[in-house]
């Protein structure tokens, strides 16, 4: 962990902005690997029949 001297004001605005990190990463890691439908299962009708 980095060694630094900050007031309070310092230390709660770093917090804040890694619990927003967290909530990003959250957020990437969902819409990378959530549920998707899955083309093969859907039935292969022609639009144009």
């Amino acid at each position: 962990m980095l060694e630094y001297t900050a007031d309070a004001a310092v230390k709660a605005a770093m917090a804040r902005a890694h619990a927003e990190r967290g909530q990003v990463l959250k957020q990437a890691w969902t819409w990378l690997f959530g549920k998707k439908p899955v083309p093969a299962l859907r039935p292969k009708v022609s639009r144009w029949a």
